[in-house]
């Protein structure tokens, strides 16, 4: 557990000196990260959450999500990666137009399940999320939001210095072995005392 809290520190370090040294990369690596989430997200809604109730309408609204979830994600992956920086930009506008209008299928989605004994919770959390997501997304323009990421990644150098001085300061001593005279053989034996 202690080794954990080492490595963890090491890591936020890592990804904190990052945010701080170079946040627009940190910003296109999210965006890339929503695309893969995006593209899976929408696999899964026409592999799996399509089936969980028969009403057409339900079916049609998910498949619908799940496509434009899938298309979107394509975009954020590949597209920013071949054009200038300024689709950076572009692309994280889209992706919050994205989560509002899947937060309104999914919301319709919901409100279909309501007469099945499908658990509704986990769809209404996931569309608050990308509400709130999205609301981000929009207030928090591009230069402001280097300067934000740069802040947090100052923020997490300081959690991740937290970290380490904790595991170097509890960290276990290690006891080197004694050698004891075995009273009825005579033979020495090491003993960890």
């Amino acid at each position: 557990m202690k080794n954990n809290t080492f490595f963890l520190g090491i890591g936020l370090s890592v990804i904190g000196l990052l945010m701080t040294i170079w946040p627009a990369g940190c910003i296109q690596a999210v965006v890339v990260l929503l695309g893969i989430e995006a593209i899976v997200n929408g696999g899964y809604q026409l592999i799996y959450t399509r089936k969980l109730f028969t009403d057409t309408t339900f079916q049609y609204s998910v498949m619908i999500r799940g496509m434009i979830s899938i298309v979107i994600g394509l975009l954020a992956v590949f597209l920013p990666l071949h054009f200038a920086a300024a689709m950076w930009t572009f692309m994280l506008y889209i992706l919050a137009v994205y989560l509002l209008v899947s937060s309104v299928l999914l919301l319709f989605s919901i409100g279909k399940l309501r007469d099945s004994s499908v658990d509704r919770r986990q769809f209404v959390l996931e569309a608050l999320i990308s509400i709130v997501v999205a609301i981000i997304i929009f207030m928090v323009p591009v230069k402001i939001g280097t300067t934000l990421v740069r802040i947090g990644g100052i923020i997490i150098l300081l959690a991740s210095g937290l970290f380490i001085f904790y595991y170097l300061k509890n960290r276990p001593e290690v006891q080197e072995p004694i050698e004891v005279m075995d009273d009825i053989s005579g033979n020495l034996e090491k003993s960890n005392e």
